[in-house]
């Protein structure tokens, strides 16, 4: 099993700043195996099942666990390796929940708006003790729909969320209302990644680049 060693210091930034962004997480060779199948789900051409249907049509998309559709996979060392991860954040029991792939093409300006993952998943385990890796397949950042955060927000409660579907190309979109001006904008090359806390208080742009953008994003919570 392929796994990766956190520093203290990143284990301590998590658990402080509720995110961490950990560079050259897979090198350029597994960046392209993964883009070549991601880009084949994107088009259809490998099946992965989109996620319903309760959103905006658009030219966004939101496929759901690829990793169980998308052969090697659920061995590739991308997955191990953020479930190592997930461990040393979360616990050893951390067991893999789902994964989602959500592509940005360019000069597209759908978003997802400002929530909390812990949001989606209040009521379950999920709510207070989970990590998700959020894996840049190509150049991410504010611009082109990468990744925002709110520091420290993952020290909060679960913050009220509201059904935004009606305008979003998200399915089944939630949304919370915060203060952007507090935000920070983390850039990605690709093979680089975020892990954040599911209390953390996160967003992403629409893209305005000419740069697709190409998220691969693996939910770990705590066990039972």
């Amino acid at each position: 099993m392929s796994s990766f060693h956190l520093s203290e210091h990143l284990v301590s930034c998590f658990h402080d700043q509720g995110f961490i962004k950990v560079e050259n997480f897979i090198d350029q060779d597994q960046v392209d195996e993964l883009s070549h199948d991601y880009d084949k789900a994107v088009s259809g051409e490998i099946h992965v099942p989109a996620s319903g249907s309760d959103h905006v049509e658009g030219r966004m998309v939101q496929l759901v666990n690829p990793s169980q559709h998308i052969e090697g996979w659920q061995q590739h060392d991308y997955f191990l390796q953020a479930w190592d991860v997930a461990k040393q954040l979360i616990g050893l029991d951390a067991v893999y929940v789902y994964d989602q792939m959500i592509f940005k093409p360019a000069h597209h300006p759908a978003e997802v708006p400002w929530h909390q993952d812990a949001g989606y998943w209040q009521k379950t385990r999920g709510s207070d003790n989970a990590v998700t890796c959020w894996l840049a397949l190509s150049h991410a950042w504010k611009q082109n729909g990468g990744m925002q955060f709110i520091t420290g927000s993952h020290r909060g409660k679960i913050a009220e969320h509201y059904n935004v579907s009606h305008r979003s190309e998200m399915n089944s979109a939630l949304e919370t209302k915060v203060d952007p001006s507090q935000s920070i904008s983390v850039s990605l090359e690709p093979g680089d990644v975020t892990f954040h806390h599911c209390r953390m208080l996160h967003h992403t742009g629409g893209n305005y680049t000419d740069t697709p953008r190409r998220g691969l994003i693996t939910h770990f919570w705590a066990g039972d």
